[in-house]
């Protein structure tokens, strides 16, 4: 039987090792660093909706829903486009035509080189 030592040795040398793995996996999705207009901002009606990722997208696989808060329940919005700029790493809705004053609420779908969805969501004020 080994001593309580060397096996800890081990472990520790294994988990050294395993480190830089980690770190790259936990860097491999795309992540939204941030959006325009920003989360819980307050603006005027935007005429898009940009959403920044930390890499490039899929754009056949990345995609944001836009919904009103009215009452208690959600309507969605639509009739806008989306578009993938910014080196593929923008997702951009643009709007067709002014929002109303309200609460949106953006949820998105990002795909980035790994194949590997990452969601989300954020709410806005429109004045």
């Amino acid at each position: 039987m080994k001593s309580p030592n060397v096996i800890r040795s081990f472990a520790l040398v294994l988990a050294i090792a395993a480190a830089p793995f980690s770190v790259q996996v936990a860097h491999a999705h795309a992540a939204l660093q941030q959006s325009t207009p920003a989360a819980n901002a307050v603006v005027a009606s935007p005429e898009a909706i940009d959403l920044v990722f930390n890499e490039t997208l899929l754009p056949r696989a990345s995609r944001l829903t836009l919904l009103m808060m009215h009452g208690s329940s959600t309507m969605p919005i639509e009739g806008f486009t989306t578009e993938i700029v910014n080196d593929g790493k923008t997702l951009r809705a643009k709007l067709p035509r002014p929002l109303a004053a309200g609460v949106y609420t953006v949820e998105y779908r990002a795909v980035g080189g790994d194949n590997h969805p990452m969601t989300g969501n954020f709410s806005f004020t429109v004045r």
